[in-house]
């Protein structure tokens, strides 16, 4: 059963909503074990913590949207045609 075009828009869009919030809790994951990493090493220097980091931006409809439609001109592109020489 071939999906319909709205049925493929709208897989894209979850897509790169799945991508795009996946990659924003890596980096805050990783924003946030790194900062907690300083404030023990501050505090066992006797030193004042680190701030709090600030966090990336949690992603947007319009940063979902040109997500898919980045997916959707890779997926939509077709195969350069081979040519092939013949022997002279």
């Amino acid at each position: 059963m071939s999906m319909t075009p709205f049925e493929i828009r709208l897989e894209l869009l979850k897509m790169s909503k799945d991508l795009l919030v996946s990659e924003f809790d890596s980096k805050k994951q990783s924003l946030v074990e790194s900062w907690q990493t300083e404030v023990e090493s501050a505090k066992i220097a006797g030193v004042t913590s680190p701030v709090y980091p600030t966090l990336p931006t949690f992603p947007t409809e319009k940063d979902i949207v040109s997500k898919a439609e980045a997916l959707n001109n890779f997926v939509s592109q077709t195969s350069p045609e081979v040519t092939i020489k013949g022997k002279k």
